[in-house]
């Protein structure tokens, strides 16, 4: 039986699969599936007319030429072909995402020690460059490589969320079809369809809030506490208290808290929200910014090669470059995660203080202070490793750009 979309009898599918017996017409009769009847049948009578041929080749011209001489025939092996192609293609797409998976992984792999040691240095904890990498050696002497990769299995573990928020999504899809159909019968479909983008977009963007930021404040947290405590201990001693713990201040190395709190208290997952997420925000629209005047000064300068500027040619060059284009994307984001840095190390600092959670100070007032006491060169402590995350950040998207590669990393984002 044929599967084929104009489908042949029995006898002739069967006929069909024994012609095929002697190998693929288009090759037997030099020509191709763009050739025409009249220039098939010119071959087939150049080829039976030429030179002297053993019985197999005769044999085989007369059968391709009976494939593709028969228009039923010649269109069911067309359909064929294309079927065969067609599933070439998807075995070969797939191939490559795997191959771009895997390297999107590498990247990732590569990119989360300079996103733990960037948390590490943008803290209040470190007050200069040097402070950066005495922490560094003293996390490598006691951890080595692992003590770099901290908190990586809770990183992996939170895109889980990101795949029961899409579920989320996609239910709430379903009702707000059902909602503006039985409503708004009257209207446009495209009316209906505009609404519901904006909804969508709308859930989208607060579920997202709701869901990665405290896994942020938690990630944060876990890289800034004391190497003993695990994401558990974090939970329970910075996120999961009520008031004043009973630690006195204690070293940041040794610490490690086995009390059970009476109450959970929700609000300092989400401690220092109300500024963060605009810093981040803010961030997020800076890299966007350099990514959109990088691509219009390539198109700029590739539209005028022969007249431009040999300094404007030169700066376009330097902007694709993913190395400083995450340069330029750190120098002007750098103090932002500065400032971010201040909150979770406030939950951790109460806590080893035995103190209140203090209130939540807005980020033009921390900067002015933290400008006062320690100068603008505080703001670009940690922008060594923050490049290098950005880099191996970049390589990753560029290998496997795939919406869900954004909630790796624990930042607030919504590219």
């Amino acid at each position: 039986m044929s599967y084929f979309e104009n489908p042949l009898s029995d006898f002739e599918f069967r006929e069909l699969e024994s012609l095929l017996i002697t190998g693929d017409p288009y090759k037997i009769l030099e020509s191709t599936i763009h050739d025409d009847k009249k220039r098939i049948e010119k071959k087939y009578f150049e080829l039976v007319s030429g030179e002297t041929k053993t019985t197999e080749e005769i044999s085989a011209i007369e059968n391709a030429f009976k494939i593709l001489g028969n228009e039923k025939y010649r269109n069911a092996y067309d359909e064929y072909l294309f079927r065969i192609e067609a599933n070439q293609k998807k075995v070969s797409e797939a191939l490559k995402n795997v191959k771009t998976g895997l390297l999107s992984t590498l990247c990732r792999l590569l990119a989360t020690p300079f996103q733990n040691v960037s948390i590490l240095a943008n803290s209040p904890f470190t007050l200069s460059i040097k402070d950066t990498n005495e922490l560094i050696t003293t996390l490598y002497s006691l951890k080595g490589v692992r003590g770099f990769y901290r908190g990586f299995i809770f990183n992996i573990s939170s895109i889980s969320v990101e795949f029961l928020r899409a579920i989320l999504l996609g239910l709430s899809k379903k009702l707000i079809d059902s909602t503006i159909t039985t409503i708004s019968n009257k209207k446009k479909k495209s009316n209906n369809q505009d609404n519901d983008t904006v909804i969508l977009s709308f859930i989208d963007k607060i579920t997202h809030l709701f869901t990665a930021y405290p896994v942020k404040m938690i990630m944060d947290c876990l890289i800034l506490s004391p190497l003993s405590m695990g994401v558990a201990d974090v939970i329970k001693s910075f996120i999961n208290r009520n008031g004043v713990s009973e630690l006195t201040k204690v070293s940041m190395v040794s610490i490690k808290s086995h009390s059970i709190f009476d109450s959970f208290s929700l609000s300092n997952l989400f401690y220092g929200a109300i500024y963060v997420i605009p810093l981040m925000v803010a961030s997020q629209q800076i890299r966007k910014f350099v990514n959109y005047s990088t691509i219009k000064l390539k198109n700029y300068v590739e539209e005028r090669q022969d007249t431009i500027n040999p300094f404007i040619k030169y700066s376009s060059y330097l902007l694709t470059n993913v190395i400083s284009t995450s340069i330029i994307k750190s120098a002007l984001t750098a103090p932002l995660y500065v400032l971010s840095s201040c909150y979770p190390s406030q939950l951790i600092s109460s806590y080893i203080q035995g103190v209140d959670v203090p209130a939540a100070i807005n980020p033009i007032t921390l900067a002015i202070e933290l400008y006062h006491h320690n100068g603008l060169s505080y703001f670009y402590k940690g922008i060594i490793p923050l490049t290098g995350f950005r880099v191996f950040e970049s390589l990753a998207r560029l290998c496997n750009p795939a919406p869900i590669d954004t909630y790796f990393v624990s930042e607030v984002v919504f590219e």
